[in-house]
């Protein structure tokens, strides 16, 4: 007689490992993408636009955009030349126009007298020191006889005006300084003098006052 197996109880079977799926950790926000880095881009996107769209305008018309250079640039040299008399980088500039009133305040006056004192012109310093209004002007041709290049061993090597200051009678004072080399058989030396004009705008410019202020010899 056959007799069944017995049955056990039937054991609960094991719960399938259940994969775990890890959090999700939110990703930082990029750099670019920070509030900051995107007011940043908005700012700089319109210039940076601009200038690649104007090189690339300038690469694809080469002689068109030549030419709208160069027409800027002469309207900017004539523009500046129109309000200050002056070429740019200081080129065919004239330091002794003083730019007074619209006018060289007399300074003409002053560098026709230095170039004259250099020269040794005692006519042309007789006819320009007539409007001095000295007590004792200093005499032509003893001026020549100390400081021209014509009867001494100096050589007038730069001309330099210091400064120009206008009074509230209308004149005009200016400081002019003179570089100066000597010549001589124990070799050169340098020095330096310093002149105070006293000008008058008016009429073309006229020469008051003439003062030597200082006449030295240069620091070894």
């Amino acid at each position: 007689m056959l007799h069944p197996s017995p049955t056990y109880p039937r054991l609960p079977e094991a719960k399938r490992n259940e994969l775990k799926q890890p959090r999700a950790t939110p990703l930082r926000p990029r750099l670019g993408q920070r509030p900051l880095a995107r007011k940043v881009k908005a700012i700089l996107r319109p210039p940076i636009k601009a200038i690649y769209y104007l090189a690339t305008l300038i690469r694809n018309h080469k002689l068109l955009s030549l030419g709208v250079v160069v027409i800027f640039l002469a309207t900017a040299t004539v523009t500046n030349y129109a309000l200050t008399g002056e070429w740019p980088l200081g080129i065919a500039q004239d330091q002794f126009n003083f730019h007074i009133n619209g006018g060289s305040g007399g300074g003409d006056k002053v560098k026709d007298w230095l170039y004259a004192l250099r020269d040794g012109d005692v006519s042309t310093l007789r006819m320009l020191q007539s409007t001095l209004r000295m007590a004792q002007p200093p005499d032509p041709a003893e001026l020549v006889s100390q400081y021209s290049e014509k009867q001494t061993n100096l050589v007038w090597r730069d001309i330099h005006v210091i400064g120009v200051y206008q009074q509230s009678d209308t004149t005009v004072d200016s400081l002019v300084s003179v570089n100066l080399g000597a010549r001589g058989p124990g070799g050169g030396t340098s020095g330096f003098m310093l002149w105070h004009f006293t000008t008058l705008p008016q009429n073309g410019g006229l020469l008051l006052w003439i003062d030597l202020v200082s006449f030295r010899n240069a620091l070894s």
